[in-house]
C-alpha cells in the first residue's frame, strides 16, 4: 500500500533497482523549483501583484460606473399632469419630480426627472410615446386619465398605464421604480378614503402578513460569500497551479534543463514530488491572495455603502458584502489544502505530457471545461450536500465550503470526511499518474511532430500492437458513452419508452465499439477481448463467488437506496419494464445474459486490456471497475455506482486470473438472473417455507444473519485466493514471429 503512494521508496530507472526515498533530495528539488519560480517576473506578477491590484480596480471601477449611471437622472414624461388630484400629491411642489414621501429616501426621488405634457399634446398618442422611448427621449411615459378626479370620487378601479422598453435596461429599471412609487401613492389614496369614511385600516387589509427574517447580518453576508468564495477558490487554485506546472515541466523541456535534472542523484519520484510541492505552494498562495484581496475589497465596499446611509437596498448591499466570519475563513484555508493538492497533481500530470509551453496552454481550455460544470452545480439552490455529491471532485469541496460559510456545521460535520478523503485519493491517483508519465522516456523527450491524417491512419494499421493502449481504452469508453447517448436521443425522438427492446439496443451500443476497435487497432483481437477457454477451476470460482457475494450485495443495496433514494417515476418505469417481459427466460436473456456478454467484452475485454498497457494490473482493474460503475451512473441509476464498482473489481480479477472472459460472463449473468428470478419466486406459495429458511425478507432479498456471515467469510476466502497470487502477464508476441489468431 505504501508503494502505491510512493513514499517508501523510488525506483532507479537507470539501474532498475528500488532505492530508498530521500527527503533531503526532495527538499533540494523543491528549493530549486521555488527559486526558479520566484526569479520569473511573470510568475511573481501573477501570484502576488495581480490579486492585489485586480479586485480593487475591478470593484471600484464598477462602483464608479454604477455611480455615474445612478447619478444620471431618467426622464419620465407625465401626460395629463393637470388631471392629478391635489392630495395626496404625486409630484413635488416644483412639478419637476415626484414627491419625496413616496420613496425610501429623498435621494431616490432625484433619480427620476418629470417632464409634464398636456393631455392634448402629441405625447398622448401611444405611437409618439413609443417612438420617443425607442429614441431615448424618455425612459418611460405615464398617462394620467382625464377623469381621474371623478374616478377617485366614485371609488372605482383606475388604470394608469406606463409605457417603457423592456429590452432597454434603464427603461425597465425606471418602470420598476415607477411601479413601486405608484403603489405607495395608492396606499396614500386608500388611507384618505378610510379617513373620509371613518374606517379602520383593517377594513381594506384584514390580514397583515409580517415577514420575520431570522437571519443575522453575518448570515446574510455569508449567503453571498457562500456562493462567491467556493467558485473563486476553485478557479484561483486551478489557475495558480496550472501555469507553474506548465513552466516547471514543458518549460524545462524548451529550456533544455530537463536532462540536467534527470542525471542528478534524485530519483524521478523525488523530482516529481518536489515539483508537485512547488506547484501546490503556488496554488495555495494564489488562492489565498485572491480571496484575501476579494474579501478586503468587499469589506471596503460594504463600509462605503454603510456610510452612505439611505434605504433598505443600500443596507442590504452593505450586509451582503460584510466580512465572512473567522470560522468561515478558517475552513476556507483547511479545504484549500486538499483542493490545491488535487489541482496541482492534475496540472502536473498534464504538463508532463506537453511537449512545449504552447502545447501546455492548449490543455487549459479542456481542463476549465471539465471543472466549470462541477463548480457551477454548487450555484443551484437545489444541489445540496449529500453522500453522492460529496464524492464528486470539486463539487464536494465547494458544497462543503458553502455549508461551512452558511453556518450549517451539523451538515458539514456529517460530510467532512466523505469530502476530504476522496479529494485526497483523487490527488494521490493524479500524482501517481504524473510519476508514471515522468518514468517514460517517450513522454519526457517527445519532439514536436506534424500531424498527417493519412500517415496516422497508416500507422494505426501497419504498426498495430498486440493489445490496445491506455488512450485507446479511454477512447473506447468515450465512444460507448457517445453511442449510447445518441441512441437514447434517437429512441426518444421516435417516442420509444424504456422496454426490453431499448435495453437490448443499448447493450449492442456497448459491445460494438470495443469489438470493432479490437479488430482494427490490435494484432491480437481475441487475446485483447480474452476470448479463450479458461481452466475449469475458474468457472467454479466464479460460481462460488456469485453465490457467496449475493448476501452481501443484497445487504448493501437497501443501504445505498436509503442514502440515495430512487425517484418514484424511475421505480415505476423499471417495474413496468419487468412486467412487460412475456416470460422469465426472455427477461433473463435480455437483462442478464445479454448485458453480461456485452459489458464484459467492453470492460473486462478491450478496456481492461488497454488499461493494462504500461500500467500495473491491479491499478488497471480498479480503473476499469470505476469506469464500469460510472457507466451505470450515466446510463442507468447513480445508485448502482457502488455495487457496480465493487463487482467490477471482482470481475476484473476473474478476467485477469482466468485469462478469459467466460468466468466473468458466468458471474455477471448469474448475478443478474438471480435478481430477476427472486421476485417471481417470492410469489409462489409452495416455495415460502424454503425462502423463509434462507431470507429474513424475501421481497428485498435479505438473508438471515447466519447465511450473511457465512457468505462474508466465504467471499473473503475466495477473493483472497484471487488476490494473493501474482499477476503474471502473458509474454508479448514477438514482432518477427507470425501472429496466429484463433
Amino acid at each position: 500500500m505504501t508503494d502505491l503512494f510512493f513514499l517508501d521508496g523510488g525506483r532507479d530507472e537507470r539501474a532498475g533497482m528500488k532505492t530508498k526515498f530521500r527527503w533531503s533530495n526532495l527538499w533540494i528539488i523543491m528549493r530549486r523549483e521555488v527559486r526558479d519560480q520566484i526569479r520569473d517576473r511573470r510568475t511573481l506578477f501573477m501570484i502576488f501583484v495581480l490579486p492585489i491590484l485586480l479586485y480593487p480596480m475591478l470593484m471600484f471601477g464598477m462602483l464608479q460606473v454604477l455611480s455615474a449611471l445612478e447619478q444620471k437622472p431618467r426622464v419620465v414624461v407625465v401626460v395629463g399632469s393637470e388631471n392629478l388630484p391635489p392630495a395626496p400629491p404625486l409630484l413635488d411642489p416644483s412639478g419637476k419630480g415626484f414627491s419625496p414621501d413616496l420613496f425610501d429616501s429623498p435621494g431616490d426621488a432625484g433619480r427620476m426627472v418629470v417632464e409634464r405634457q398636456d393631455a392634448t399634446s402629441d405625447w398622448a398618442d401611444p405611437r409618439t410615446a413609443e417612438s420617443a422611448i425607442r429614441h431615448g427621449l424618455a425612459s418611460a411615459v405615464v398617462i394620467i386619465p382625464k377623469d381621474l378626479r371623478d374616478q377617485l370620487k366614485r371609488d372605482v378601479e383606475i388604470a394608469i398605464p406606463i409605457q417603457y422598453n423592456s429590452v432597454d435596461e434603464p427603461s425597465q429599471i425606471t418602470q420598476l421604480r415607477l411601479k413601486d412609487m405608484l403603489a405607495r401613492w395608492k396606499v396614500s389614496i386608500v388611507a384618505g378614503r378610510l379617513a373620509r369614511d371613518r374606517k379602520d385600516k383593517s377594513y381594506t387589509e384584514p390580514i397583515e402578513v409580517r415577514a420575520l427574517d431570522v437571519a443575522t447580518a453575518d448570515e446574510k453576508g455569508g449567503n453571498v460569500w457562500s456562493r462567491l468564495f467556493p467558485f473563486l477558490l476553485v478557479m484561483m487554485s486551478l489557475t495558480g497551479a496550472f501555469y507553474p506546472a506548465v513552466d516547471l515541466c514543458a518549460g524545462e523541456k524548451e529550456r533544455g534543463t530537463m536532462e540536467t535534472l534527470l542525471i542528478s542523484p534524485a530519483s524521478r519520484s523525488e523530482i516529481v514530488l518536489g515539483k508537485f510541492l512547488t506547484v501546490m505552494l503556488a496554488s495555495v498562495t494564489t488562492a489565498i491572495l485572491n480571496l484575501l484581496s476579494m474579501g478586503l475589497t468587499g469589506m471596503q465596499v460594504a463600509r462605503q455603502f454603510g456610510e452612505m446611509g439611505g434605504g433598505a437596498g443600500r443596507r442590504a448591499v452593505a450586509a451582503s458584502f460584510a466580512a465572512p466570519s473567522p470560522q468561515s475563513a478558517f475552513w476556507m484555508l483547511v479545504l484549500l489544502i486538499p483542493l490545491a493538492a488535487f489541482f496541482s497533481a492534475v496540472c502536473l500530470a498534464l504538463a508532463v505530457l506537453a511537449r512545449s509551453m504552447k502545447e501546455g496552454q492548449y490543455y487549459m481550455t479542456p481542463l476549465y471545461m471539465i471543472c466549470l460544470p462541477l463548480v457551477f452545480l454548487t450555484l443551484s439552490p437545489e444541489i445540496e450536500l449529500n453522500l453522492f455529491n460529496s464524492l464528486l471532485p470539486i463539487t464536494g469541496v465547494a458544497l462543503l465550503l458553502r455549508a461551512l460559510i452558511m453556518g450549517n456545521y451539523d451538515t458539514a460535520a456529517q460530510f467532512f470526511l466523505p469530502v476530504l478523503v476522496p479529494t485526497l485519493i483523487y490527488a494521490a491517483v493524479a500524482l501517481r499518474w504524473a510519476i508514471d508519465q515522468f518514468q517514460r522516456e517517450d513522454v519526457l523527450f517527445r519532439e514536436a511532430e506534424r500531424f498527417n491524417v493519412v500517415a496516422w491512419l497508416r500507422h494505426l494499421i501497419r504498426d498495430r500492437e498486440p493489445t490496445p493502449t491506455g488512450a485507446q481504452a479511454v477512447l473506447c469508453f468515450a465512444l460507448i458513452l457517445s453511442a449510447s447517448w445518441f441512441l437514447t436521443l434517437y429512441l426518444s425522438s421516435r417516442g420509444a419508452g424504456v422496454d426490453l427492446a431499448t435495453v437490448a439496443a443499448g447493450q449492442l451500443m456497448i459491445m460494438i465499439p470495443p469489438v470493432i476497435m479490437a479488430f482494427m487497432l490490435t494484432r491480437c483481437p481475441f487475446r485483447t477481448l480474452r476470448l479463450t477457454i479458461p481452466e475449469g477451476r475458474y468457472l467454479l470460482l466464479a460460481l462460488g463467488l456469485v453465490i457467496a457475494l449475493n448476501p452481501l450485495v443484497n445487504e448493501l443495496r437497501p443501504l445505498v437506496e436509503w442514502l440515495f433514494p430512487i425517484r418514484r417515476q424511475i421505480a415505476e418505469t423499471l417495474g413496468k419494464m419487468m412486467a412487460q417481459a412475456p416470460s422469465l427466460p426472455i427477461a433473463i436473456l435480455s437483462l442478464a445474459i445479454m448485458p453480461a456478454v456485452c459489458e464484459e467484452l467492453a470492460f473486462r475485454g478491450f478496456i481492461l486490456s488497454g488499461l493494462e498497457h504500461q500500467r500495473r494490473t491491479r491499478s488497471a482493474i480498479v480503473l476499469s471497475a470505476f469506469l464500469f460503475g460510472f457507466l451505470h451512473v450515466l446510463l442507468s441509476l447513480f445508485q448502482q455506482l457502488f455495487n457496480a464498482t465493487l463487482l467490477g473489481v471482482v470481475l476484473g480479477l476473474l478476467a485477469v486470473r482466468g485469462k478469459s472472459l467466460l468466468p466473468g460472463i458466468v458471474f455477471h449473468a448469474i448475478n443478474n438472473a438471480w435478481a430477476i428470478t427472486l421476485p417471481r419466486l417470492v410469489g409462489m406459495k409452495s416455495l415460502q417455507p424454503a425462502l423463509s429458511a434462507v431470507f429474513r425478507d424475501p421481497a428485498q432479498g435479505l438473508y438471515h444473519e447466519g447465511w450473511l456471515a457465512l457468505g462474508v467469510v466465504c467471499s473473503a476466502g475466495l477473493l483472497y485466493h484471487l488476490w494473493r497470487l501474482r499477476f503474471i502477464r502473458p509474454p508479448e508476441p514477438s514482432l518477427a514471429a507470425p501472429v496466429v489468431v484463433p
